[in-house]
């Protein structure tokens, strides 16, 4: 039984060298791989270098003509705006157009105004006018002389004082009063 003890023993370790030698291998195969690649890599650093300076040339090419064409757009739209804009402030300048602007909102406010029989401001003039003018005539007029007495004549009984009619000179306010009447119902004709 002995013996069959170190043969197994034998086996094992040479099972043991041999897994060693293929791990030894394996190791020295990965050492060989990686200075492959590093020498390979240090090749295709270089040319990954040289596709990226490539592509940022064109893509800055690229951009810088993007940004010409906006710019451009932008320019061309700039000056479209302020050419109409000018011809907008022109338009808003030009006093023949205001003056028709003017002219029709005068004549639509007065056509309301005339619906609603308000008189303008021509009609409340015109009145004005004519009421100066009687005022005038009142002021002016000569004041009529006392008629010279008569002889007295026999005298009758007198009547009572309240059915005595006395005549007096009208004043002014009471003229005034009577004329504003009278205009007003003109007036109102009128509208």
């Amino acid at each position: 039984m002995i013996m069959a003890g170190k043969k197994g023993k034998t086996k094992q370790n040479v099972s043991d060298k041999k897994v060693t030698e293929q791990f030894e291998d394996a190791f020295l195969a990965g050492l060989g791989a990686l200075s492959n690649a590093q020498k390979a890599g240090a090749k295709t650093f270089d040319s990954l270098v040289k596709q990226g300076e490539t592509f940022r040339k064109k893509t800055t090419k690229k951009t810088e003509s993007l940004i010409d064409d906006v710019q451009a757009a932008i320019r061309d739209m700039n000056e479209d705006a302020q050419s109409k804009a000018t011809g907008l402030l022109d338009q808003v300048r030009d006093k023949s157009n205001l003056k028709k602007l003017n002219r029709a909102f005068d004549s639509r406010v007065a056509g309301a105004m005339d619906r609603l029989h308000v008189p303008s401001k021509n009609d409340v003039d015109a009145i004005n006018k004519k009421l100066n003018k009687i005022l005038k005539l009142l002021e002016t007029k000569p004041k009529a002389k006392a008629a010279p007495k008569a002889k007295a004549a026999p005298k009758a009984k007198a009547a009572p004082k309240a059915t005595r009619k006395v005549a007096k000179k009208p004043t002014r306010k009471a003229v005034s009063k009577t004329v504003k009447k009278t205009v007003s119902k003109t007036a109102q004709k009128a509208a």
